[in-house]
């Protein structure tokens, strides 16, 4: 074959593997009335979603890490709602740093095929993200994220297949433990937890001085990292932010809570970008701590769900001081701890009964040369363009480019229409070139929700704080006066980056820089959403037309495989994991002052378990051994003191490491106790603080003391594997 031949077949072929990935949108049919039964029903449930070893992580981009070890699980987890009428409302949020549309998609096309939920459809699945940066990349639906969202390009398929199946059957569990329940609404201030990374253009929005002004008694951050602009002068970033917390209590017909949604908005960026470990940082440490809460609260109900959603957090940064698990533990706790306060708060006039109809409508959104009410002829940018912020990174997330460029630049002459003072992060010819319109979502969903007086209202992306308050304010004039306040969710159906207010976007910083469709998208996005708002409860026909129709486009590009196999670059990756986590992680410990269990079993696989679960023991004074539980909550994997990973990776065999790094009780006789990914069972020899054993895995001797496991609520069968 001659070369020009040759290096044609190349070409057809490169264009072949991007074009095999493109599937046909799927018609979504409208969900099938059912038969109420007279009164609320719900129910709730989590499943884990922790992939296997290898895959990169998402949200850091080039400068993240890859997910070779575990420190938290990934969860979703799912609050089904109906009402007298049959009408559902599931909503749903996962530890992952985005939802694609095509994501979203295909897990209630699952709920509706393979668990038979047909009443359930698009508009009735509002399904969202933590936005947690050590959650994996490579699965979205638009090669733009699986290109950019971390450190390594390519779409997993089977990665994508495992997310669907994990969260449509946590919604399917939810909906098939529905009971008879009711709802309370609580709202309350958390402080110095957050705070604003970005003050210099919040303070150009008129809103600024009217929310520091309501925040005047907030604890001031005066150590917190600062803008460098003269607008952010004198303004303390823990005051420049919204810290209301939102809680959402199901409770039995008895006033007992069973599950709780709460609402927050902050980025879940309190661990540093260069963590090798899955975790889920702040978001897992509350949600752990209030559902060991609500555990003890009602230990017979078994595992409680708490969910915890988030917000318009495009400008908002967890108020760490440190970057590193320390940090996150001590926000999430407090937190969590501001969730249980919340949502189990038992005196008289505390929260607001909820009631009524459930009502949603849902809305595809065309983000081009849209026209938009306000300014004459304003309309939204004809593509998308990033700005040069977008190399700098935010304030107290500045990545290696900072020194080279800065936040800020704009240009006088604007050029681009819709695109306003924003400086191309490249020549728009040559940013065009690389990401074609094909590559970046050009829809975008949008949903409200009502549940009897309360709005619910689901957002694209990343929305900063006073974004967010102009779509509640629309949101909230179109529903009745004595109303609570919408709750806005963010990252929720679609992940097209940031949206700012105009004022913001003028000044060019990493937020307005990374609002690809123009300086207008966000008034956009408050005209449509109040707009659907207007309708929701109204003009059911029309609401109903918008909830059907065609999926997203699914265009993810070039596919390949992350998870571990027996190959060198697996080996290189291992080398010395031990030492990268103990440092990333700051484990103050050596390792050999660490509970350590090495054992090893057949591989993990995507539609089995991909990660072995592990239990501390304690041995009583007739030998037998029993789960050990803090204040009635097992000390397990699914809370945050453990740590593993595989140490060695063969053809069909894995080697594995697991750390308890969490407080080590005095005077007893202690063992972990860990079953692989293939149900196989290992147990660490006995041991006592400061008296370690080795980490090999010796036989178990199934022998257990006749209790419940504190946190399944079952009977402990002996000889059994949990």
């Amino acid at each position: 074959m001659s070369r020009p031949c040759a290096l044609a077949l190349v070409v057809l072929c490169v264009i072949a593997t991007l074009g095999a990935c493109v599937e046909r949108p799927t018609i979504h049919a409208a969900p099938e009335p059912q038969t109420g039964s007279g009164e609320v029903l719900a129910g709730a449930a989590k499943v884990d979603i922790t992939p296997i070893a290898g895959v990169p992580l998402g949200g850091h981009s080039f400068e993240g890490g890859t997910g070779y070890g575990v420190w938290t699980r990934l969860w979703a987890r799912a609050i089904y709602v109906e009402d007298e009428h049959g009408e559902p409302l599931v909503l749903a949020v996962a530890d992952l740093w985005s939802i694609p549309a095509g994501l979203a998609d295909a897990v209630v096309e699952r709920v509706r095929e393979h668990h038979g939920l047909t009443h359930i459809g698009r508009a009735q699945l509002l399904l969202s993200a933590t936005h947690t940066h050590h959650s994996p990349a490579n699965f979205s639906t638009t090669r733009l994220y699986n290109r950019v969202a971390s450190r390594r390009m390519g779409f997993d398929p089977e990665l994508f297949e495992f997310l669907v199946d994990r969260i449509a059957a946590a919604v399917a569990e939810a909906a098939a433990g529905r009971a008879p329940a009711q709802l309370r609404l609580d709202s309350r201030t958390v402080p110095l937890v957050v705070r604003n990374r970005s003050v210099a253009p919040f303070m150009h929005n008129p809103e600024a001085e009217l929310l520091i002004a309501g925040n005047a008694e907030l604890p001031r951050c005066p150590d917190a990292p600062r803008d460098r602009e003269p607008e952010a002068a004198g303004v303390d970033p823990c005051q420049a932010v919204d810290p209301t917390l939102t809680t959402l209590r199901i409770e039995d017909r008895d006033g007992e809570a069973l599950a709780i949604a709460a609402f927050f908005a902050v980025h879940a960026t309190s661990m540093i970008n260069a963590t090798d470990a899955y975790n889920g940082d702040l978001f897992a440490v509350a949600t752990a701590h209030a559902e060991a809460a609500l555990h003890r609260a009602r230990p017979e109900l078994g595992d409680p769900v708490v969910a915890l959603f988030n917000g318009p957090e495009g400008d908002v940064s967890p108020n760490w001081r440190t970057q590193g698990r320390a940090d996150a533990l001590a926000l999430g706790t407090t937190l969590g701890a501001a969730i249980v306060e919340s949502a189990l708060a038992d005196e008289p006039g505390c929260g607001r009964s909820i009631s009524g109809a459930i009502e949603s409508g849902f809305e595809r959104v065309a983000l081009a040369s849209q026209a938009i009410d306000g300014p004459p002829q304003t309309v939204s940018a004809r593509r998308a363009l990033g700005g040069k912020a977008v190399l700098v990174g935010a304030e107290d997330g500045r990545t290696r480019h900072h020194e080279r460029f800065s936040e800020g630049q704009t240009v006088t002459r604007e050029r681009r229409p819709g695109h306003g003072a924003k400086k191309p992060v490249m020549p728009p010819a040559l940013f065009t070139t690389l990401f074609p319109p094909s590559m970046i979502p050009q829809v975008v969903p949008i949903s409200v929700h009502r549940v009897g007086p309360l709005s619910i209202v689901g957002l694209p992306g990343e929305f900063t704080t006073i974004m967010g308050m102009r779509i509640r304010q629309a949101v909230a004039t179109t529903g009745p006066a004595a109303a609570p306040r919408p709750v806005a969710i963010g990252l929720a159906g679609e992940y097209m980056s940031y949206f700012v207010t105009p004022e913001e976007y003028a000044l060019q910083h990493y937020e307005g820089g990374s609002t690809l469709w123009g300086q207008y998208a966000g008034a956009l996005m408050t005209e449509r959403i109040a707009a659907l708002a207007q309708r929701v409860g109204v003009d059911e026909a029309a609401v109903a037309s918008t909830s059907a129709g065609p999926s997203a486009r699914v265009a993810p590009g070039l596919r390949r495989a992350f998870a571990l196999g027996p190959d060198a670059r697996t080996r290189r990756a291992l080398d010395r994991l031990d030492q990268r986590l103990r440092e990333q992680l700051g484990v103050e410990a050596e390792l050999d002052a660490l509970p350590r269990l090495h054992f090893d079993s057949a591989a993990p696989s995507w539609d089995g378990a991909t990660w072995p679960t592990v239990r501390v023991e304690v041995r009583d004074a007739d030998g037998r051994w029993a789960p050990l539980s803090r204040e009635g909550v097992s000390v397990d994997e699914r809370g945050t003191e453990f740590v593993m990973f595989p140490r060695a990776v063969e053809r069909g065999s894995w080697s594995w490491a697991i750390w308890w790094i969490g407080e080590l009780p005095e005077d007893q006789t202690l063992r972990l106790h860990s079953f692989g990914p293939d149900a196989s069972e290992h147990c660490s020899a006995a041991f006592e603080a400061g008296d370690l054993a080795a980490p090999e895995a010796v036989d178990c001797t199934r022998r257990y003391a006749p209790v419940l496991d504190p946190r399944d609520g079952l009977g402990v069968v002996p000889g059994a594997a949990r």
